[in-house]
């Protein structure tokens, strides 16, 4: 949901863009690079690491590092009857059910292609070979092209042809595809739909233009887009809605732009990560209770002496890689729902505070060497927490938490060794925080 949230923060963003200066432009292949990228952009800036991943927790001076949270699903058959759905799942049902007809819808429509491809009867005229079948109106879809030639004049036909075959050659089909399985992630989303139609109506623009600049007649090719439609609800290259709209833009006469303006897609970007940074609702670990949790695992004979930081000139690194995908692939791995927690319905989630040592150690500190490095009273300070995942939940036995704790902390303990943060060229620790969350399945 927090990926879905992010993609189409940015897709908004990216779009207001789009409308605001890309859209009087007369540049086709400039907006459909910018559209196309803009696509690309929001489904992958919201996976690229984010800048927001510092926050505080209690203590005066400390701060830890949260690493995104990872989930361990358990299937018990054993959950109470009582474990009811919840809103929020809920939606994630109802949408992913609108995914899946969606695509189911996509895919009947590729078999239906690639089935009248196969009974359509192929025809050669001036070297372009095309498909003619009376059910498909003229269209073209990759390497097919498809016009019925009785149902239109000669000048409409060989109108109809050249352009679709500047759509065939141009792979407009390409783009066509892209943005129908964008859509269907955010079919929610009006900007979505906004786009979706954007993105087809450029590649009509593309060909008309293309049609022009080959010294096709205007007039005479005003009149074929009025004879005939290009157009149903596929995914191949056919529209009749936007017929008005072409000829419109057919006979504006806008200044055409220049390649120069998709520099602005670098400050996009910029803002775009800022945006998704800020959606990071990174949180400190709550107490349950006031009661001071007891820590398993506990490192003896460790001092901490030295300050431990929260950010430093070069941060820690596992396996090779960055802690936030890295480490949660280790905890995925080898972390594993307790048994007796599933069996009776146990979720929540649970906090961990560690310590990556100067020498590449995971430390896990007790109450009291936590308490000595921010300087407070232990019964002030939390190493390891529990909190329902729900506000309103109820909060389970102490001992089934506790089992989510310990199975927390022993893989937490038994991380292999970091690379070691940097200050100045001199090894230090670094403290983190990292978030567990245990579902039902």
């Amino acid at each position: 949901m927090l990926y879905l949230l992010e993609l189409n923060l940015v897709m908004i963003l990216f779009f207001t863009v789009y409308k605001l200066i890309f859209e009087k432009d007369k540049n086709f292949l400039v907006r459909r690079i910018y559209l196309i990228g803009s696509i690309v952009l929001s489904m992958v800036i919201p996976l690229m690491p984010s800048f927001r991943t510092v926050a505080p927790v209690t203590g005066d001076g400390l701060f830890t590092i949260h690493l995104e949270s990872i989930n361990v699903f358990s299937t018990a058959s054993s959950v109470p009857s009582s474990h009811s759905l919840t809103l929020i799942q809920w939606l994630g049902i109802l949408y992913l059910g609108m995914v899946w007809l969606g695509f189911s819808r996509l895919v009947i429509q590729l078999v239906l292609i690639m089935r009248a491809a196969r009974r359509a009867e192929k025809i050669d005229r001036n070297g372009i070979s095309y498909l003619s079948h009376r059910r498909l109106h003229a269209s073209s879809f990759f390497g097919y092209i498809f016009i019925d030639h009785r149902q239109v004049d000669q000048d409409t036909f060989r109108h109809i042809l050249a352009h679709e075959t500047i759509h065939k050659l141009e792979w407009h089909s390409i783009d066509r595809i892209l943005v129908e399985l964008f859509f269907l992630m955010n079919w929610f989303n009006p900007v979505a739909w906004m786009l979706r139609r954007s993105v087809i109506e450029n590649l009509e623009y593309l060909a008309d233009s293309a049609m022009l600049r080959n010294g096709t007649d205007p007039v005479k090719y005003q009149l074929s887009i009025l004879n005939q439609y290009i157009g149903s609800a596929s995914i191949n290259n056919q529209f009749s809605s936007q017929i008005k709209n072409r000829i419109n833009m057919l006979n504006k006469n806008y200044k055409l732009g220049s390649g120069w303006k998709l520099t602005i897609l670098f400050p996009i970007i910029f803002i775009a990560m800022v945006l998704v940074s800020c959606t990071e609702n990174v949180e400190a670990p709550e107490k349950v209770s006031d009661q001071p949790e007891e820590i398993l695992a506990a490192v003896p004979d460790q001092s901490f002496d030295e300050p431990v930081f929260r950010v430093v000139e070069e941060m820690p690194t596992f396996q090779g890689g960055d802690p936030v995908v890295s480490f949660r692939k280790y905890i995925a791995q080898n972390i594993h729902y307790p048994v007796e927690a599933a069996e009776n319905g146990v979720t929540g989630k649970i906090f961990i505070q560690f310590i990556v040592t100067k020498d590449g150690e995971v430390l896990v500190p007790d109450l009291e060497t936590w308490a000595k490095i921010e300087g407070k009273p232990m019964d002030e300070v939390v190493v390891i927490t529990y909190r329902t995942m729900e506000k309103g939940q109820e909060v389970p036995e102490d001992r089934y938490i506790q089992l989510l704790k310990d199975e927390v902390i022993r893989v937490v303990s038994s991380s292999p060794r970091w690379e070691p943060g940097k200050q100045r060229g001199q090894s230090v620790n670094v403290a983190f925080t990292f978030p567990v969350n245990f579902a039902m399945q």
